[in-house]
């Protein structure tokens, strides 16, 4: 009787094992050991602590019956937290660079197919059919290491990447494959558009091509010199330094080399680029009269964004509390930018339909913003 109570135990025990994802304990290393001795491939869930849509999978696919009963006989399982311990390594071997992400890999650790993203169960499972066919990024991968390189395939390729959130591949890719391409961006439009679609500052092509604005202009209109400089503007984001989802700091002596270049490089609005860098970094480092400071340039930057600066402006305001306004100079300046932002905002029809709700009042988010400046000001004058 004993031995059927305990048989009946193990069975009841088991269950959960067959009926979900059976992930494994030991590590990276261990996963891939026992897919070579288990002639299996590796399902690898790269995860962090406060990624919402990973803990949702977690609770609702990777549970479901199906997916157990499709992963279990096929795949040596694992999750690996992307910010401890070996995910560390793993997150830079891979390019991982968005939760979650879902790796498909061989024995040998060698990718055969990747998303970035939630998936729902069925979805899951047609994603790790992919890797199981060697289907997909598998083939893709296999035809640019035999040297394929035309637009096409490049195009395509591409494409596959950016779904898979392989920004560090991608960057590769796209730079090796437009570095000797400076004239076909002005010829061939289809050339143009990956130019467009890929190219950061430290792309090679890129500042033979800016210092050629004019023609490029001319070529495609004004809306591509402004694509120029809204390229040198995205560039300030890799000086700006986070933790999970927000900006703690910001690399100083990096943003100012790069200030430098875009100065030798005639960017005309530098001084705005790096403000609104400034502003961002700042605010994450409670650096107040380096905020103020920021503050008063980007407010006149052309592409200012006011809910940057009212968020900038509270952060300053509230962030040093009631002690924080003893500089003279300093109340003066930061009064002046709330003075500045109050007339141009009375003074400008709100069209963005965004409301904001305050008591039992609602009214439009740049009438609250021109509201809470007026607030502050009362108290800095």
């Amino acid at each position: 009787m004993k031995r059927i109570v305990l048989f009946v135990l193990v069975i009841v025990m088991a269950l959960p094992l067959v009926a979900q994802i059976n992930f494994r304990e030991g590590g990276f290393i261990k996963a891939l050991t026992a897919a070579k001795a288990e002639n299996k491939l590796v399902f690898m869930d790269c995860y962090t602590s406060w990624c919402g849509p990973c803990k949702l999978m977690a609770s609702k696919e990777f549970v479901q019956e199906k997916a157990g009963n499709y992963f279990n006989p096929r795949f040596v399982s694992v999750k690996i937290d992307m910010e401890k311990g070996e995910g560390v390594e793993i997150r830079k071997k891979y390019d991982v660079n968005a939760y979650p992400t879902l790796l498909v890999l061989n024995a040998a650790g060698e990718l055969l197919c990747r998303h970035a993203g939630y998936l729902s169960v069925d979805e899951l499972i047609d994603f790790a059919e992919n890797g199981v066919k060697g289907d997909g990024l598998t083939d893709m991968n296999k035809r640019y290491a035999a040297g394929e390189r035309s637009l096409e395939f490049i195009r395509d390729y591409l494409s596959l990447l950016d779904d898979a959130a392989m920004s560090g591949t991608v960057r590769t890719v796209a730079d090796d494959f437009l570095k000797d391409k400076t004239d076909a961006v002005f010829t061939d439009t289809n050339v143009y558009r990956m130019f467009c679609t890929y190219v950061t500052p430290d792309y090679v092509v890129f500042r033979p091509v800016y210092a050629r604005k004019a023609e490029l202009v001319k070529r495609y209109g004004e809306k591509a010199g402004l694509h120029l400089e809204k390229v040198w503007e995205a560039g300030t984001r890799k000086f700006l330094k986070r933790e999970a989802k927000k900006i703690a700091g910001y690399d100083a002596a990096g943003l100012e080399a790069y200030y430098a270049l875009m100065k030798k490089c005639g960017v005309p609005e530098a001084d705005g680029i790096r403000a609104a860098a400034l502003v961002d970094g700042t605010i994450g480092t409670k650096e107040w009269a380096s905020l103020l400071e920021a503050l008063v340039t980007y407010s006149h930057f052309s592409r200012m964004i006011e809910d940057q600066v009212y968020y900038a402006c509270s952060s300053l305001f509230y962030g040093q509390g009631k002690e924080g306004w003893n500089n003279i100079g300093d109340r003066k300046k930061f009064a002046a930018l709330l003075q500045e932002r109050v007339k141009v905002l009375k003074g400008r029809k709100d069209t963005s339909g965004r409301t904001m709700t305050v008591g039992d009042k609602t009214m439009p988010i740049m009438e609250y913003y021109c509201q809470s400046y007026e607030e502050m000001l009362e108290k800095v004058k």
